[in-house]
């Protein structure tokens, strides 16, 4: 199964294929391994002593600044001194899911729970599209 992310706005983007051998995944467990994929992404980019923040609930101005040169992503380098671990991360994801901050798209259909099953080997690519709210709405 293929991973894609997409933000409103600026596109999708191809992250790999699902690296489990498991037949079938709940939506929390295919949330868990898009976060632990964008970890390593982060730990491989940067120095793995620099704390993480999430881009969810960051204000629109801050994802929409003239400055920003890459994609949004669900972490980046802390600027406020928060220090996150990877398991609350989980539980911002999911929260995030929750809340319809984040949608995941299983090919034609959209997830509606986090305990969904998903048969890994029948469905070709999940999207997960991170919604960004309008400042002051």
């Amino acid at each position: 199964m293929l991973l894609i992310d997409e933000v409103i706005g600026e596109g999708a983007q191809e992250i790999g294929q699902v690296p489990t051998s498991k037949p079938t995944i709940s939506v929390r467990e295919l949330l868990n391994i898009r976060i632990e994929l964008e970890w390593q992404a982060f730990a491989d980019k940067h120095d793995t002593s620099q704390e993480v923040v999430d881009l969810s609930k960051a204000p629109e101005s801050r994802l929409n600044a003239a400055s920003k040169l890459a994609r949004s992503a669900m972490f980046k380098p802390s600027q406020d001194g928060v220090d996150r671990k990877l398991e609350s991360m989980f539980k911002v994801a999911e929260e995030a899911f929750l809340e319809n901050r984040i949608f995941v798209l299983l090919d034609d259909r959209q997830a509606e729970s986090l305990d969904e099953l998903v048969e890994v080997d029948r469905t070709a690519a999940a999207t997960f599209l991170l919604l960004t709210p309008l400042q002051g709405g």
